[in-house]
C-alpha cells in the first residue's frame, strides 16, 4: 500500500482556523507543527496548487502595492476531506533516531565516542527543553484558548524530560 502524503491535511488543518498565504503556512509550520511533524517548504506550494485543483481550497489573489499575494481558504469539500482524515485512526509512527542506533551498536571499543554522543545529546535536549518551555509560556499567555496546542507542547516537554532522565542515568555507566 502506498504511503499517504499527509501534507494536504497539515495545510487543510491550518486553513480551518483562517485563510493564509503559502508563506504564512510555511512560517506557521516552522513555529508549530515542525517540532513533531515536518513538512518541506518544497511540498507546500505544489500541495496548495493540487488542493485548489481538487476544489478543497479557494485561492484569492490580492495586491499589496506591487506585491502579489495568493490567499488560500478552505472550502466545504476541504473541510469534509480534513474531517474524514481526522476521524481515521492515526497510522503507526515510524521513528528514525540516529542516537539510539549508535547506542545500539556501542561496544567496548567505541564507548568513549558514545560517551561524547551522550554529552552532546544531553546538551541538545536541555536546550530543546528550554525552547519548549518558552513556547508553552508564550502559548499560555497569547493563546490560552488553544488548549490542544498547549497539550501538544506539554507532550513534547514530557518526552524530553524522560529522555533527559534516561540519558543522565544511563551515561553513568560509560
Amino acid at each position: 500500500m502506498a504511503k499517504e502524503n499527509k501534507t494536504k491535511y497539515v495545510i487543510l488543518g491550518l486553513l480551518v482556523d483562517q485563510p493564509m498565504t503559502g508563506y504564512d503556512i510555511k512560517e506557521f509550520i516552522k513555529r508549530s507543527t515542525a517540532y513533531f511533524w515536518q513538512e518541506s517548504d518544497a511540498s507546500i506550494y505544489p500541495t496548495l496548487k493540487l488542493l485548489a485543483q481538487e476544489k478543497m481550497v479557494n485561492c484569492e489573489t490580492v495586491f499589496i502595492g506591487k506585491k502579489r499575494k495568493d490567499i488560500y481558504s478552505i472550502t466545504e469539500k476541504g473541510i469534509t476531506e480534513f474531517n474524514s482524515w481526522f476521524n481515521r485512526t492515526p497510522a503507526p509512527d515510524t521513528r528514525k533516531h540516529e542516537f539510539l542506533l549508535k547506542l545500539f551498536f556501542t561496544h567496548t571499543k567505541n564507548k568513549k565516542d558514545m560517551r561524547k554522543h551522550c554529552k552532546q545529546r544531553l546538551d541538545e535536549l536541555q536546550n530543546l527543553l528550554k525552547e519548549y518551555q518558552e513556547i508553552e509560556r508564550s502559548l499560555q499567555k497569547h493563546y490560552p484558548q488553544k488548549k490542544y496546542w498547549i497539550k501538544t507542547v506539554q507532550n513534547g516537554i514530557a518526552h524530553i524530560e524522560l529522555d533527559l532522565s534516561w540519558i543522565q542515568k544511563e551515561t553513568e555507566g560509560f
